[in-house]
């Protein structure tokens, strides 16, 4: 509670002041560790006559500014209610949308960069609302790890994207995205296990995707469930790797047996001028192979891009050059295509070795 305040941006310089001070970093059983915050802020006599007023709106605004962009502070404003509503409508239709068969798998393949081959496709979940139509995933995903419905949402994903790679003309991997409340489920492992058996997918090609968010809460249970899967055979890659605050620290703590290279630092290639994309992709690639570890380079849009990744020793690519998300049928006539139909030709230009200070 600020008292005696003449204008809202005192208000907004004390919640900026709040957040700079909680992000300072303090070690906690010798691991740094950085807090953020979200605030919403709510004036009286504004936003509310009474104490019971204020605060309600004050939790929906810091529960609106969570779902767009944490570590930020929100005054109330009235589309605050509307919006809300809108959400709790939501979330009741996402609740009903199993039962309902609204969910649905594309797949978008991930191609080798030299021969233009597919080697695996990622499962990407879509929503077909029951009056909006297609909803957008960054609408759905939020609102369902918010209220834990991303577990049984998650475990279909599983069940469907395995299943459907059973069936695929290769054998290829399939890899799904697992979600920061999954990761801390005690019974990931043993639901893992059904899947593959009821299946009868080869672990080996099962690759789970991780985030730095979802391992960001990472403890005793978030270890053993990684050492967990990792034991039954399936595969882990760090997904949106360079663009978190301790990516080295992960691959130091945990084995992955994939890096996915963020879309940002590919998206920067485009411009062929520009040496610093380059250099910071040839020190990712470079990286990634002083550890062993084959790297996938994500958003690939342009030739650029592309021959520029090829150049610079990517293994694999996925981006809408290549191919979009895609119905599981079309993936499979995909599929069912004799090597080298159809696919990307090999850009001409050689490799070119890491830059040396990327390198170091």
């Amino acid at each position: 509670i600020q008292a005696d305040i003449e204008q809202p941006y005192e208000a907004a310089e004390l919640a900026q002041t709040t957040l700079d001070d909680l992000e300072q970093p303090f070690v906690l059983e010798h691991q740094e560790v950085r807090l953020r915050a979200t605030i919403g802020i709510t004036l009286f006599p504004e936003d509310g006559d009474n104490t019971e007023k204020l605060l309600q709106k004050a939790e929906q605004t810091m529960t609106l500014a969570k779902s767009r962009s944490r570590n930020r502070y929100q005054f109330y404003i009235a589309s605050v209610d509307s919006e809300m509503r809108r959400r709790r409508e939501l979330q009741k239709h996402l609740r009903e949308a199993l039962a309902r068969n609204e969910l649905h798998l594309v797949y978008q393949p991930v191609f080798d960069s030299h021969t233009g081959e597919p080697v695996g496709a990622e499962a990407l979940l879509r929503w077909t609302h029951p009056t909006g139509g297609q909803t957008a995933l960054l609408s759905f995903i939020p609102l369902a790890e918010e209220t834990g419905l991303i577990v049984p949402i998650g475990a279909w994903v599983l069940h469907r994207a395995c299943a459907d790679a059973v069936q695929w003309p290769r054998p290829l991997r399939v890899c799904v995205n697992l979600s920061a409340m999954q990761l801390r489920s005690r019974h990931l492992v043993d639901e893992v296990r059904r899947v593959l058996a009821v299946t009868g997918l080869p672990a080996a090609r099962l690759e789970f995707e991780l985030t730095e968010t979802a391992l960001a809460t990472e403890g005793g249970l978030v270890t053993e469930t990684l050492q967990g899967l990792r034991a039954l055979g399936v595969g882990l890659a760090l997904d949106d790797f360079g663009t978190g605050f301790s990516s080295l620290a992960y691959l130091q703590r945990f084995r992955f047996d994939r890096l996915k290279i963020d879309r940002s630092f590919v998206q920067s290639l485009a411009d062929p001028a520009e040496e610093t994309p380059r250099a910071l992709v040839g020190a990712i690639l470079g990286l990634a192979d002083a550890l062993g570890l084959p790297c996938t380079a994500e958003g690939g849009e342009t030739t650029q891009q592309r021959v520029a990744l090829t150049q610079l020793g990517c293994g694999s690519l996925q981006g809408y050059l290549l191919a979009r998300p895609m119905p599981v049928a079309a993936l499979a006539d995909l599929l069912a295509q004799p090597p080298g139909a159809g696919q990307p030709a090999r850009p001409a230009a050689p490799r070119s070795p890491v830059p040396a200070a990327a390198s170091a």
